[in-house]
């Protein structure tokens, strides 16, 4: 039986999933990786190697997947092997919130994560459990650790304020002709008003600018280009907009791209989520600095196995709690 998580608490914690879904920049966490500052940081035992090789095998796979296994012959393997160190210094944190804060799983919970964690070792080939040496019930304490990161970060945003508007969040797009020619803006405004007028003809012809179509949003402070945009409707066209020395004629192509508008809403919203939940996780974390000791960290080969290619361990978690 699946539990029934609600979909936003993905976006809550989606600073700690970017990592694991998008091919990102291995520095990325590098700013989080317990590093040691004097009388902080907790020095502790952390994950076995069995339980840590099931990220770093997903990881390296999926990389090489892209990259092809050539990526290992720099010091990428390095940084990738500390930010899963730091990515997972991060879920021991969010454990000890936990438990602080008495947040623990349901029954039901522990049930579906039983579930999960069986199909995602009835899935590993052979070459798979040779690599990453894990037994189920390493897989069973990642999913779990996991999950109550997951479960953590819910209940630090609950409440947080996360309303967009559509006219907040509203996405357009508008065609122009640009010159650095004040008569020559003039005399082609002229034209592009007249009955019947081919504005995309004109602007291939006349503008300065290869840049013939942009898409706008809403900015904190809008300038004279982004004010005239939006009071635009749909298919008309602006006079003429000075800005920065150059003269501009606009033209509303899209007054409302509802499929953009709503992309932008979410990211929005996952942002006021983040930002929620590092405003109470950034100085617990300060408090308490948590840095592996084990030695094995410094010892991992990504060359070892080269038939091993699980990639599924998150793609599985988010398809299973979604």
């Amino acid at each position: 039986m699946r539990s029934q998580k609600k979909t936003g608490l993905k976006k809550s914690i989606s600073w700690i999933i970017l990592m694991a879904v998008l091919l990102v920049s291995p520095s990325l966490l590098s700013g989080c990786k317990g590093v040691e500052l004097e009388n902080k940081t907790e020095q502790v035992r952390g994950y076995s190697r069995q339980q840590a090789m099931i990220l770093l095998a997903n990881e390296r796979n999926r990389y090489q997947n892209v990259y092809s296994p050539e990526i290992w012959q720099g010091d990428f393997q390095d940084q990738m092997v500390e930010n899963v160190k730091g990515f997972l210094e991060q879920i021991a944190t969010l454990k000890l919130m936990a438990e602080e804060r008495g947040i623990n799983l349901t029954g039901q919970e522990q049930e579906a994560l039983r579930n999960l964690s069986d199909q995602y070792y009835a899935g590993l080939s052979e070459a798979d459990r040779d690599y990453i040496g894990c037994s189920l019930q390493d897989v069973q304490t990642m999913y779990t650790d996991y999950y109550l990161a997951d479960k953590v970060a819910e209940t630090l945003t609950q409440g947080a304020e996360t309303e967009i508007s559509d006219s907040e969040a509203k996405i357009i797009h508008v065609d122009q002709i640009v010159t650095a020619s004040l008569p020559k803006a003039m005399a082609i405004l002229k034209l592009v008003k007249l009955e019947g007028a081919d504005f995309d003809a004109m602007a291939r012809r006349y503008s300065e600018s290869e840049e013939l179509e942009r898409e706008l949003y809403r900015a904190p402070e809008e300038d004279v280009y982004q004010r005239t945009a939006f009071s635009l409707d749909e298919g008309e066209i602006s006079n003429i907009v000075e800005m920065d020395g150059m003269y501009y004629i606009i033209r509303c192509r899209d007054g409302y791209d509802e499929e953009a508008t709503l992309e932008r809403k979410e990211r929005l919203q996952t942002a006021m989520l983040d930002q929620a939940f590092l405003s109470v996780y950034q100085p617990y974390q300060e408090e308490h600095r948590l840095h592996f000791t084990a030695g094995f960290w410094n010892q991992l080969d990504f060359s070892d196995h080269p038939d091993s290619t699980v990639t599924n361990f998150f793609s599985l978690y988010q398809e299973y709690f979604s």
